[in-house]
């Protein structure tokens, strides 16, 4: 039992790891006005009760967990298969990656400059709290999304929104109500690409319509791998504690023993 517990947390791990994959590219501000999707408004995001589905193949695993994010600042995933006894967590700030095991009470910290260096690969922030609040984004330039940045073609009821930048290439199903239905971003010269898309939108306390289920997919161009995420329940601006340092008696790893453990 501890082994598939290990091994969900470390496919979160893996998907944290490859939604960031996508190398970053510069692009210039826009001064576009036309209406875009709105945004939930918050300073936190909590969802005390989530489950993470991750499917590869004809395989799934259920576990439970948490999602906490402090807008602009830091997201938590929390792994917690029994009773809310964490067995790992994986948390992203706008300057590192921080992944803890409990099990084998080892963890795993970078700054971003880092990984850049050790990877080649350009991570971000922003994508991950985008992705997890279903708000419309421009890969490494968060504040600057205006409707002239984009192409928009209408699709029967959706309207689809692209942009190419130097390659990096991403693109938004909007529907009728102005609404993020899902997302995709790929490279055109990489296989790698990475899709997002939103279901069972339901009201918030506030009478907001917000997507209780995301599911997202990554694939190399061989294999494809997926998780979901359901919210079970959405609290927004409460007082939260992101508060969670590593104990000194755990060992910490490198990037490549860290990859080892999730083979």
């Amino acid at each position: 039992m501890w082994k598939s517990k290990r091994y969900c947390f470390f496919c979160c791990v893996v998907f944290l790891l490859l939604i960031a994959s996508c190398k970053t590219q510069k692009v210039r501000k826009t001064t576009g006005k036309e209406s875009l999707p709105s945004e939930l408004e918050y300073t936190t995001f909590n969802v005390p009760k989530a489950t993470f589905t991750f499917v590869q193949k004809q395989n799934s695993i259920n576990v439970n967990g948490t999602v906490r994010i402090r807008k602009d600042s830091i997201i938590v995933l929390s792994i917690q298969p029994l009773l809310g006894v964490e067995v790992g967590r994986a948390s992203i700030t706008r300057h590192s990656v921080t992944v803890v095991d409990r099990i084998n009470r080892r963890y795993f910290k970078a700054d971003f400059d880092s990984l850049r260096k050790e990877t080649g690969i350009n991570i971000n922030y922003y994508a991950f709290q985008a992705i997890f609040t279903n708000a419309l984004f421009i890969y490494d330039n968060p504040g600057q999304v205006q409707s002239s940045a984009f192409e928009e073609v209408k699709v029967g009821e959706l309207s689809l929104l692209q942009t190419d930048k130097e390659g990096l290439i991403q693109e938004f199903n909007i529907n009728n109500e102005k609404r993020v239905m899902s997302g995709r971003m790929f490279m055109n010269s990489e296989p790698f690409s990475i899709g997002w898309n939103y279901q069972n939108f339901n009201s918030l306390e506030s009478g907001y319509f917000f997507p209780h289920l995301v599911k997202i997919t990554v694939s190399d161009g061989k294999e494809q791998h997926r998780m979901d995420v359901s919210y079970n329940k959405i609290e927004l601006d409460k007082k939260l504690n992101f508060n969670f340092p590593v104990p000194s008696s755990y060992t910490q790893v490198t990037l490549e023993e860290l990859l080892k453990m999730l083979q």
